[in-house]
């Protein structure tokens, strides 16, 4: 039996695999937080960390995006069922602590450019500046309805975290942008991950917005000892 060395800290590593027009994935994010929370006040010796994994829902939408409640019209059929879905994400965030103004969102955005930033930001600093960015651009998005698909924008996001705005405006050029998707794509495949959020732990695809406390005894379960 191999013993731990007094003091040595134990590391359960996460891929959150995630898209930006995703509310189930500010959700699912948010609930990884509270799984965190609940893992750091039984473990003090455990390290969590978060590796981002991007995954664009929907990448052949034009650069410029299109209209919001349009697209919603004609993917869920009705006003009515737009609203009944809205409805269930609302309360579903609401009890996990998020907000959502759909009602401020005018675009449905191509999100390949701010994957691009997040990408950008991992260089730069790690998944420690990629968190904070991410959560960024979902409030971005869906706090205050900002087009998170115009790259102007998104460039002066990337100047708040430290990143060049010629740097990031080059990387969100659209022959560019484009280049890592089919990596991106080939690896969920590979995985079996058919939507997101998915978190990937120690072999395991979680797929879902899990609860909190369902997702740390997960997570928990694979801990070394």
């Amino acid at each position: 039996m191999i013993e731990r060395a007094p003091g040595a800290r134990r590391k359960i590593e996460i891929d959150f695999h995630f898209d930006l027009i995703c509310p189930w994935c500010v959700i699912g994010k948010r609930r990884l937080e509270g799984a965190i929370d609940l893992i750091a006040l039984a473990y003090a010796d455990v390290d969590v960390v978060i590796r981002w994994k991007s995954l664009p829902l929907l990448p052949a939408l034009p650069p410029e995006g299109v209209p919001y409640g349009a697209f919603y019209l004609h993917r869920l059929g009705s006003a009515a069922a737009v609203a009944v879905r809205r409805r269930q994400i609302r309360e579903e965030g609401l009890a996990a602590g998020v907000t959502f103004n759909f009602e401020r969102i005018e675009r449905m955005p191509n999100t390949l450019a701010a994957h691009q930033l997040v990408a950008l930001a991992g260089e730069s600093g790690g998944s420690s500046l990629q968190g904070p960015l991410v959560q960024r651009l979902f409030d971005a998005y869906f706090l205050r309805g900002e087009d998170i698909g115009d790259v102007e924008q998104l460039a002066t996001i990337g100047e708040t975290y430290g990143i060049e705005r010629t740097l990031s405006l080059a990387r969100m050029e659209p022959a560019v942008r484009e280049a890592p998707l089919a990596g991106w794509q080939a690896e969920a495949r590979r995985l079996g991950i058919s939507g997101v959020p998915t978190i990937v732990n120690d072999g395991r695809v979680l797929q879902g917005a899990l609860p909190s406390g369902q997702l740390a005894k997960v997570l928990l379960d694979a801990l070394p000892a």
